[in-house]
C-alpha cells in the first residue's frame, strides 16, 4: 500500500502550504485543526482510501508543525537580529568562492549570532585562504535569509541557511582550527579533485569535468559560450549531481568488484562519501537515500519499490529542514524522479511490445528517451516557472550525450586516481576523455543554435501549448482507466500540432504594419526592444535580476518569432546596461553590435563581449560621431551628446522613428546630456521617452521635458538603494503630463506600435 509514500506525499503538502501560503502563525493552529478533522476519512466508502487520506491529512499537521517548529527555533531568532553589527566566532565549512565582485563563504556560527549554517560575503578585496575547519572571529553585519532585493526568498532557508551577513573590511581573524575538523575530510577531497582535474585536462574540458566530478559548476557558468548552449539545449541536469550519478558510480563499482551483496553493502560508504563531496544539496541526498535502498533491498532480501524509496527520500530531507521544500533544487529533482517512478514502468513495457528490444542499439535509444520523457514530464512545469525556458530539443540532446557523460564521470574519477600517483598516464587518460567533453559541447551548441530550440515560458501561447499537452494526455490516461481503446497517437499527435500553431503564433506576433516597443523587467537596470514585423533592435541589455538579462532578451525575442537580431545598442558600458549582451549574442544571431565611442579597453566588460562578437560573426561598430542607420522599417538616430567626464553622459542617445512613433531611449544621460542634446536642438517632440538614469532626480530636467513632451514615460527600474525613481522626477513627468508606466510595478511594459502613433499612452 506504500503507506510511507503517501506519508511523504502529505508532510511535503503541509511543508509547501507552510512555506508558500499559510501565514506562520497560524500554522499551530492550523495544524491542529487538521488533526481534528483526521476522523472525517472514516466517512469514505472505500477502506483504502480512508487510511490514504488519514495517512495524508496527518501527515500534513506533522509537516506544518514541523515548518513552524523550525521557523520558531532558528529563522525567527536569526531575523530578529537582522541589521545589528556583531562579532562573530565561527568555523568555515568550505572553500572561499571567488566572484566578480565579491567573494563569499559557507561557515557555522558559534558565538555572537544564532549559531548554526551561514553564509557571509565579503565585497572589500580577498579574505584569507580558509580552509574547512578553519576557526576565526570577524565582525559582521546581519541581514535577512527569508527577502532577497525585497521579495521573499526561499533559497537560504532551503539550504540550511537562517543567517546572512556582510563581513566589515579588515576585521576577520583567523583563531586556528576548530577541534574534529576531521570532519570536513570530504570537502578537502573535493578540492583536491578539482585541483588534479585542472592540472590533467585541457583548459576547455576542465569546468565541465570538474561539474561533473564534484558538482562545482562555478568554472562552467563562467564559459558563457558552452553554459548558455547547455542551458538553451536543455541539460544542464547532466552536471547537476544526481541520480544518473550515483547510479554510474555504483555500477561502476559493481563492475570492478562483481554483483553481489557484500559489493551493494560495501558501495555504500562509497557512496555517501560522494555526496558529502557534490555538496549535501537536496537533489545529491535524495539520489543517495534512494539508490542506498535500492542497494539495501537484495541485502534484506526485498524488492526495490520505487515510490517506498521516493518517499523515504523525500521524508529524511524534510524531516531535517522543512524549509528545504521550498528549494528549486528538491522540488525538479523530486519531480524528475516521480515522473521516471510513474511513467518508465508502462512507457517501457508499451516499447516492449512493439519495438524489438533484444537488439542492444534499440534497447539503448529507447531506454534513454524513455528516461528524459519521464524524468521531463513531470518537473517541465517547475522548469518553465524558474528558469522561463521550454526545451524543446531536450530529448535529442541527451539521447546524444547521456552516455558519452556517464563515461566521462567514471573515466573522471579513474583519471584522477591513475593521475595522483602517475601523472603523465593520468593526462593522456584525460586527453582522450576531452575528446568526449568537445563531443558533448558540439552537440550541446548545435542543439541550442536550432531554430526554436525552446520556448519562452513567459508567453501566452506557450503557456496555452503547455495546458493542452498535459490535458490531452491526461484524457488519454483517464480514457484508458476505463478501458477505452485510445491509441497514444492521438493525444501524440494534437500535441504536435498544438507545437505547430504556437510556433506559428510567434512568427504572427507583430502582424504587418505594426511593430512593438517593450521595456522588458530586467530589476535594476535596462534593456529596451523595438521591432515590427520585418526587424528587431535592442538598445542595452543589462541588469540585476535573478535571470540574466540576455535570458530575458532573446526569450522575448522568441515569443515574437525573432531568432535574428539585426542590431544592437549599447549606450554605455556599465553593468546594469551591459552585463547580459555576453548571453544574448550567444543565443541570438546579431547581426550588428554598435559600442559608444567612451568604450575603454580596459573596461571589464568590453573584452568578453568582443569576444562573443567576433565569435558569432557579428560586425563591431564603435560611434565615434552621431550616426543614423534605417533597420527594416525602423530609423535609428544615434545621439552623442558629448558631455561632461562621466560615462553616463557620454553614452548614446537613441532616437528611435517607426511607424508614426517617435521614441527617445536616454541610457543613463542626465541633465548636463540633456543641456548639450537641448543645445544641439536634437530633442523634438516625442511620443515615448523611456527615461533617463532609471527615474533618478538628475534626469528629466524641466527643460529637457519641456522640449519633449512625450505622452508616455517609461522606467525600467527595479529593487535599489538609491531612491529611484526619485519623487521629483515622477513629479516632473506628471506636470508635463506624461503617461508613467514602470517595469518595477507592471514587468514588462509592452508599447505596441500602429501607424498614427503609439496604441498605449495616447
Amino acid at each position: 500500500m506504500r503507506k510511507l509514500a503517501w506519508a511523504a506525499a502529505g508532510f511535503a503538502l503541509g511543508a509547501g502550504l507552510a512555506e508558500y501560503i499559510l501565514p506562520t502563525r497560524g500554522l499551530p493552529y492550523i495544524a491542529a485543526a487538521l488533526v481534528l478533522l483526521c476522523p472525517a476519512a472514516l466517512l469514505l466508502k472505500s477502506r483504502l482510501n480512508r487510511k490514504r487520506v488519514w495517512i495524508c491529512a496527518l501527515a500534513a499537521a506533522v509537516g506544518l508543525a514541523a515548518w513552524w517548529g523550525r521557523y520558531m527555533a532558528k529563522t525567527g531568532p536569526a531575523e530578529a537580529m537582522v541589521g545589528q553589527t556583531v562579532q562573530i566566532s565561527a568555523v568555515s565549512t568550505d572553500y572561499v568562492e571567488q566572484h566578480d565582485n565579491y567573494e563569499r563563504i559557507e561557515v557555522r556560527i558559534r558565538e555572537g549570532a544564532r549559531p548554526g549554517k551561514a553564509l557571509l560575503y565579503y565585497y572589500e578585496g580577498q579574505l584569507p585562504d580558509l580552509t574547512p575547519g578553519d576557526a576565526f572571529r570577524a565582525e559582521v553585519k546581519l541581514t535577512s535569509a527569508l527577502t532577497r532585493r525585497g521579495e521573499r526568498s526561499h533559497l537560504y532557508t532551503s539550504q540550511g541557511q537562517d543567517t546572512l551577513g556582510y563581513i566589515q573590511p579588515d576585521t576577520l581573524t583567523v583563531t586556528g582550527r576548530a577541534p574534529g575538523s576531521w570532519i570536513y575530510f570530504p570537502q578537502r577531497l573535493s578540492q583536491a579533485v578539482k585541483e588534479l582535474v585542472d592540472r590533467l585536462f585541457p583548459a576547455g574540458s576542465a569546468p565541465f569535468v570538474k561539474a561533473l566530478l564534484t558538482g562545482d559548476s562555478t568554472g562552467l557558468e563562467e564559459d558563457a559560450a558552452n553554459y548558455t548552449a547547455m542551458r538553451t539545449a536543455g541539460v544542464l541536469h547532466i552536471v547537476a549531481v544526481s541520480g544518473m550519478h550515483m547510479f554510474v558510480l555504483v555500477t561502476f563499482l559493481q563492475l570492478l568488484l562483481g554483483r553481489s551483496r557484500r559489493t551493494n553493502l560495501l558501495c555504500l560508504p562509497i557512496l555517501w562519501l560522494f555526496a558529502l563531496m557534490a555538496g549535501w544539496r537536496a537533489s545529491v541526498v535524495r539520489a543517495a537515500v534512494m539508490q542506498t535502498l535500492y542497494l539495501l533491498a537484495p541485502v534484506f532480501r526485498r524488492e526495490s519499490d520505487g515510490p517506498t524509496c521516493l518517499g523515504a527520500a523525500a521524508l529524511l530531507l524534510l524531516l531535517v529542514n522543512p524549509m528545504a521544500i521550498g528549494g528549486v533544487g528538491l522540488q525538479l529533482s523530486f519531480a524528475c524522479m516521480a515522473g521516471m517512478v510513474c511513467l518508465l514502468p508502462p512507457m517501457l513495457a508499451w516499447a516492449g511490445r512493439r519495438l524489438p528490444m533484444h537488439n542492444r542499439a534499440v534497447a539503448f535509444v529507447v531506454d534513454n528517451l524513455v528516461c528524459t520523457v519521464g524524468a521531463t514530464a513531470l518537473s517541465l512545469p517547475v522548469s518553465a516557472l524558474y528558469f522561463g525556458q521550454v526545451p524543446l530539443l531536450s530529448p535529442t540532446a541527451n539521447l546524444l550525450t547521456l552516455f558519452p557523460a556517464e563515461i566521462v564521470f567514471a573515466g573522471g574519477y579513474v583519471s584522477c586516481a591513475v593521475g595522483a600517483l602517475f601523472p603523465a598516464a593520468g593526462k593522456a587518460m584525460a586527453w582522450l576523455l576531452s575528446w568526449i567533453v568537445k563531443w558533448c559541447m558540439a552537440v550541446y551548441r548545435a542543439v541550442a543554435a536550432l531554430p526554436f530550440a525552446g520556448l519562452w515560458a513567459g508567453s501566452v501561447p506557450t503557456v496555452l501549448f503547455l495546458v493542452f499537452v498535459y490535458a490531452a494526455f491526461g484524457l488519454w490516461l483517464l480514457a484508458r482507466k476505463r478501458r477505452r481503446k485510445i491509441r497514444v497517437d492521438v493525444p501524440i499527435c494534437l500535441s504536435l500540432m498544438a507545437l505547430g500553431l504556437t510556433l506559428l503564433a510567434g512568427k504572427l506576433a507583430i502582424p504587418a504594419g505594426q511593430g512593438r516597443l517593450a521595456a522588458l523587467d530586467v530589476d535594476q537596470g535596462e534593456c529596451m526592444i523595438l521591432a515590427d514585423s520585418q526587424c528587431a533592435v535592442v538598445v542595452d541589455c543589462g541588469g540585476s535580476a535573478l535571470d540574466n538579462a540576455g535570458d530575458t532578451a532573446a526569450n522575448y525575442l522568441q515569443s515574437i518569432g525573432r531568432t535574428r537580431l539585426d542590431m544592437l545598442v549599447l549606450t554605455h558600458l556599465h553593468a546594469d546596461h551591459a552585463n547580459g549582451v555576453e548571453t544574448l549574442l550567444y543565443r541570438t544571431k546579431v547581426d550588428r553590435l554598435v559600442l559608444p565611442g567612451s568604450a575603454d579597453d580596459g573596461d571589464a566588460l568590453l573584452a568578453p563581449i568582443l569576444a562573443a562578437a567576433d565569435a558569432r560573426g557579428t560586425e563591431v561598430i564603435t560611434l565615434a560621431e552621431p550616426m543614423t542607420v534605417t533597420v527594416g522599417g525602423l530609423a535609428l538616430d544615434m545621439l552623442l551628446p558629448e558631455a561632461g567626464t562621466n560615462l553616463n553622459e557620454q553614452g548614446i542617445v537613441v532616437l528611435a522613428h517607426a511607424l508614426d512613433t517617435d521614441a527617445l531611449i536616454m541610457g543613463d544621460a542626465g541633465e548636463e546630456a540633456e543641456r548639450a542634446l537641448l543645445r544641439d536642438g536634437a530633442v523634438p517632440d516625442v511620443d515615448i521617452l523611456a527615461v533617463g538614469h532609471h527615474g533618478s532626480k538628475t534626469a528629466s530636467g524641466a527643460l529637457f521635458l519641456r522640449a519633449a513632451q512625450p505622452e508616455t514615460a517609461v522606467i525600467s527600474v527595479g529593487y535599489n538603494s538609491f531612491g529611484q525613481p526619485a519623487e521629483e522626477t515622477l513629479a516632473r513627468l506628471d506636470t508635463y503630463g506624461a503617461q508613467v508606466r514602470r517595469t518595477d510595478l507592471e514587468g514588462n511594459v509592452i508599447i505596441k506600435l500602429r501607424e498614427g502613433g503609439p496604441e498605449d499612452g495616447r
